[in-house]
């Protein structure tokens, strides 16, 4: 059952938006009309938003220049596009050959009207896509980044969401991604809570990669006690071309991920890894669905959870096979840890397959940690917390040498050590 859409958020609905006309003005009415999700609708059974709806929150005025985030990515030289409770700072100076960065209110008109076309399309009319359809209506701020054909851009480049700076404030912004055929990029995004204010961020990335082409695009959710969001992602993929995700959750109130990946060109390849660690009161969902929609395409798609005191995990993954995408081989698994009696953890993979020469597999494991493993451990001579502490790691671990960045890795295992070392203070964290 829908939720009506409280009235400070028609209230804050703008009369112009980043969207073309056009666009905007149906979002605008079909939001209002869809409101927010519910429990009672398939794709939110298990996440409540009644943090949001009962929030409050204002649109941002303006960007505080002041403020940086409060850990720093182990990165060599990044190209940070700054966004402070979704307002956007503007195009840094120093931008690569091959690489054009423009505010998305800026970008012309074709541009705009990609940035809100993102393929799989969402439904205007779905409740279950009724938080996109309210970034449609609201966005103001945003980036595009583009990557022409054959350019290799070594930077990462870093989407830093900075929330909560200012009071109580929501943002919706937008972000679009165009790869060239045969180019390549890393995305990041560093995202965390600067302040002590309660904050909800409903933000879209849209991304095409063209043939051939190479995206990798890592989201670290850091910081953040007070921090709502509301994330979704749009992925298409040409012939031959690649989409490496990496999406490491260690902090938030609630936050909702969602991804969605169109497999269009045959021979492409995608990569889902993530990894979520609720604690405290924390709600933490992932929910991804691959299409593969052309023949000779492949997907890999690995989820841990790692769920303590009374956080909450959910992951739902779903493979749809279309039944003209022959000789498909697509792999999904979700393991998941529960380490007190008062945390919970939802898994639901799903296949769906109209083609006959396939190869796919998909599996779900929900347990505690294994008795035998800890008494081996302790009969080495470590101490129950040690032993615990190692088998947690260890099981983290796996999902972080995904990553293909080294001095990443080597930072989130410290931060994820730290993490797992504090976990009698999981009502004060700072991730």
């Amino acid at each position: 059952m829908r939720k009506e859409l409280p009235d400070w958020l028609k209230t804050a609905m703008p009369e112009t938006a980043a969207a073309p006309k056009a666009i905007a003005r149906t979002a605008r009415e079909q939001a209002e009309t869809l409101g927010l999700p519910g429990l009672r609708d398939e794709e939110w059974r298990w996440t409540n938003l009644r943090a949001i709806q009962r929030g409050e929150f204002t649109a941002p005025t303006g960007v505080g220049a002041d403020i940086e985030p409060s850990v720093r990515l182990p990165l060599d030289n990044p190209l940070r596009l700054r966004f402070i409770d979704g307002v956007f700072e503007g195009v840094p100076n120093d931008v690569p050959e091959g690489l054009t960065l423009t505010a998305l209110p800026d970008a012309d008109e074709d541009t705009r009207q990609a940035a809100f076309s993102p393929t799989p399309a969402p439904s205007v009319e779905n409740p279950n896509d009724a938080l996109v359809t309210l970034n449609t209506a609201m966005a103001r701020e945003g980036v595009v980044i583009d990557v022409a054909a054959n350019a290799v851009i070594d930077r990462p480049i870093v989407v830093e969401w900075l929330d909560g700076a200012t009071e109580s404030v929501m943002s919706h912004p937008r972000v679009l991604v165009r790869l060239g055929q045969s180019s390549s990029a890393t995305l990041i995004e560093h995202i965390e809570t600067v302040g002590e204010q309660p904050s909800w961020r409903n933000s879209v990335i849209v991304s095409t990669i063209a043939a051939n082409a190479v995206l990798t695009h890592i989201a670290l959710g850091l910081d953040g006690a007070r921090r709502l969001a509301t994330e979704r992602t749009f992925v298409s993929l040409e012939r031959d071309a690649r989409y490496h995700s990496h999406n490491v959750q260690l902090g938030g109130q609630m936050i909702r991920r969602e991804y969605d990946i169109h497999v269009g060109g045959s021979g492409a390849h995608v990569d889902l890894i993530g990894l979520m660690m609720p604690r405290g009161k924390q709600v933490l969902d992932t929910h991804t669905r691959i299409t593969h929609a052309a023949a000779d395409t492949t997907s890999n798609e690995h989820y841990r959870t790692i769920a303590d005191d009374a956080g909450r995990g959910i992951f739902k993954g779903r493979i749809l096979i279309e039944e003209d995408a022959q000789r498909i081989q697509a792999y999904q698994s979700s393991n998941n840890l529960i380490l007190s009696d008062n945390a919970e953890i939802d898994a639901k993979p799903e296949l769906e397959i109209y083609a006959d020469d396939v190869s796919c597999s998909h599996g779900a494991t929900i347990g505690r940690l294994d008795e035998e493993a800890l008494f081996y451990l302790r009969s080495r001579g470590l101490q129950l917390d040690e032993a615990r502490g190692l088998l947690i790691a260890g099981f983290a671990q796996e999902v972080i040498d995904e990553i293909p960045l080294v001095e990443l890795r080597d930072w989130l295992t410290e931060r994820v050590e730290q993490r797992l070392g504090d976990r009698d203070t999981a009502g004060n964290e700072t991730a």
